[in-house]
């Protein structure tokens, strides 16, 4: 089916909420959403079709009547839309898992048998520790450790690609950074050589880009090392999806090696049109263990259930879809695939490079910016993170520079670490002994010490306007922040930062809300009236930072092992 393509200029003005008016403790701002990294936006057509889907919705376990026949079809056919969109091949299979990447990695490690919930393993202890002596469960375990699987991981994985793997029943170990801040693949063919790995099951399990700096992984030159050394090869799309290729069967001359994915992680969610899609597995077949019962048992993956024994059905995608599958979230993943591929990998690679280009040359020319990992945009998808440097030795805390870019200037970002706080250790040179420091503390409550970076991402959707208004925007910061912490509250117990005439914010899930819900029309601003608005909000902030000049105060330093290790700007007025 051929696709008809779609303009950046088109979606953007499709997307629910664009331009949304905020209320912030300096007036309205309209949003600039530049947080596409942790969750994508929705969209009014696909919103639109997956409610005219659900007229002949039915649950997709029968074909015998008119609205289960046309929701299986449906789901089959998403099915097929996203393995092809990876291009999975012909032993390619999919499991739609949970929510999003995480998900997806969970379902792969029941599937190669390494997941084993802490308390089953405890419970197995027991059990053993009941038939065999204390010194025999010590040898055992001990035996385990030597022989159990091996999963090699990259050096900026995500939470779920690497704290998951520590919790599983294999041996974690870490490929190294190079200089440039790329995976080490001199190191992976050296760990891959280790003696004491071989005999063992071994895997590959690596971020296809880093959702903290956007570097990207030579996926294919990695698959090619691993299945070399007979290890498969996963790779977590979470971050990079949306926007790169995904090509699990490259094509290959003969001598080059294998190149193909063994399986992939993916969020749909975050794509645009992705809130509410399922999380995505896609992996070839030869992962699959077809002798041993389905990671989940349940209805609809056996042929037959008798009195005390059942059989199993032997298709893996039907036998790996226990229960009542997410069908509306399925189908809603293959839609985005579609409006990814009808927007096009090559304009959307054309359109991020040209963004990063003018963020990291200018934001690196800026001696109170600090951008974290490499600066080469080429070698980056769309995102930035940064630190601020303010007056003196000291930062802006990360999370007071994304409150002040929301009050004053609407930009959705995100502060903190990202959820992978082993590369964050080596981004800001934290070594054990002050990660130590770091933990005792925060340990004892006070998680407002807890160092990281501010979040933004450069997507394709933006236009020349908002690029040069998330521009200017951290430039301001970067220059005036510290005049504007007096009127914010810090709170070190969490590392909240409120403004201290911050209006209440007026939220609720109701009933009665969605009885009475009136359809959302689109409503997005041309780029000349945004241009005018955006010019308005820096100039008022300019202002707000003259008259604030004069009552700027000195930086104070935080009570006991807090102060020690304290990086960032504060002010008396801001504990009060």
């Amino acid at each position: 089916m051929k696709l008809q393509s779609l303009s950046p200029e088109y979606l953007r003005s499709q997307i629910i909420g664009v331009d949304a008016v905020l209320s912030t403790p300096f007036g309205e701002r309209h949003m600039v959403y530049a947080d596409y990294t942790a969750s994508g936006r929705g969209l009014h057509f696909v919103e639109d079709y997956i409610k005219q889907v659900q007229v002949l919705y039915a649950n997709s376990h029968t074909e015998d009547d008119t609205s289960g026949r046309t929701t299986t079809q449906l789901l089959h056919q998403a099915e097929q839309i996203i393995k092809q969109a990876v291009n999975a091949g012909s032993e390619g299979r999919i499991i739609a898992c949970g929510t999003g990447a995480t998900g997806a990695i969970d379902r792969m490690q029941q599937l190669v048998g390494v997941k084993l919930p802490a308390a089953s393993r405890l419970s197995l202890m027991s059990l053993f520790k009941g038939f065999a002596d204390d010194a025999a469960a010590t040898a055992f375990a001990a035996y385990c450790r030597d022989h159990q699987p091996v999963v090699f991981v990259g050096p900026y994985e995500h939470h779920s690609n690497e704290v998951s793997w520590r919790e599983s029943m294999a041996t974690v170990v870490e490929v190294q950074l190079t200089e440039e801040g790329g995976i080490d693949l001199a190191d992976l063919e050296r760990l891959l050589q280790l003696p004491i790995y071989r005999g063992r099951m071994r895997m590959g399990s690596f971020s296809a880009a880093s959702n903290v700096t956007g570097m990207i992984s030579p996926v294919h030159e990695i698959a090619k090392l691993l299945h070399r050394y007979d290890a498969l090869a996963f790779f977590d799309y979470a971050a990079s999806a949306p926007y790169v290729e995904i090509d699990m069967n490259p094509q290959t001359r003969d001598g080059e090696g294998d190149a193909s994915l063994d399986a992939i992680f993916v969020s749909p969610h975050k794509f645009v049109g992705g809130p509410g899609a399922s999380g995505v597995l896609v992996f070839n077949q030869r992962c699959y263990h077809p002798e041993l019962p389905p990671s989940m048992a349940g209805g609809g993956t056996v042929d037959y259930v008798g009195p005390e024994s059942h059989d199993f059905i032997k298709d893996i995608e039907t036998r790996e879809n226990a229960g009542t599958p997410g069908i509306l979230q399925t189908l809603k993943a293959a839609l985005v695939f579609q409006v990814k591929q009808a927007v096009g990998h090559a304009l959307i690679e054309q359109r991020e490079s040209a963004y990063m280009d003018q963020a990291l040359s200018r934001w690196g020319a800026h001696p109170n910016i600090e951008i974290m990992g490499n600066p080469d945009p080429k070698r980056r998808i769309g995102i930035v993170s940064f630190n601020l440097k303010g007056p003196g030795e000291r930062y802006y805390h990360p999370r007071f520079v994304t409150t002040l870019l929301d009050d004053l200037f609407g930009i959705q970002s995100r502060a903190g670490c990202s959820c992978a706080g082993p590369y964050g250790h080596k981004l800001l040179g934290i070594d054990d002994e002050k990660a130590q420091e770091f933990r005792a503390v925060i340990a004892e409550g006070h998680c407002g010490i807890k160092p990281g970076w501010c979040r933004v991402g450069f997507h394709y959707l933006f236009d020349d306007a908002e690029v040069e208004y998330l521009l200017e925007a951290v430039e301001f910061i970067a220059l005036n922040g510290y005049k504007y912490l007096p009127f914010y509250h810090f709170d070190s117990a969490t590392g909240l930062w409120t403004h201290k005439q911050q209006p209440a914010l007026s939220v609720s899930l109701s009933l009665d809300d969605a009885i009475n819900c009136q359809p959302i029309t689109p409503q997005s601003l041309t780029e000349a009236q945004r241009r005018d608005h955006y010019a308005a909000n820096l100039n008022a902030a300019h202002t707000y930072a003259k008259r604030l000049e004069l009552m700027a105060q000195d930086d104070v330093t935080l009570d006991g092992e807090e102060g020690v290790l304290q990086f960032f700007l504060l002010t008396k007025e801001s504990l009060q």
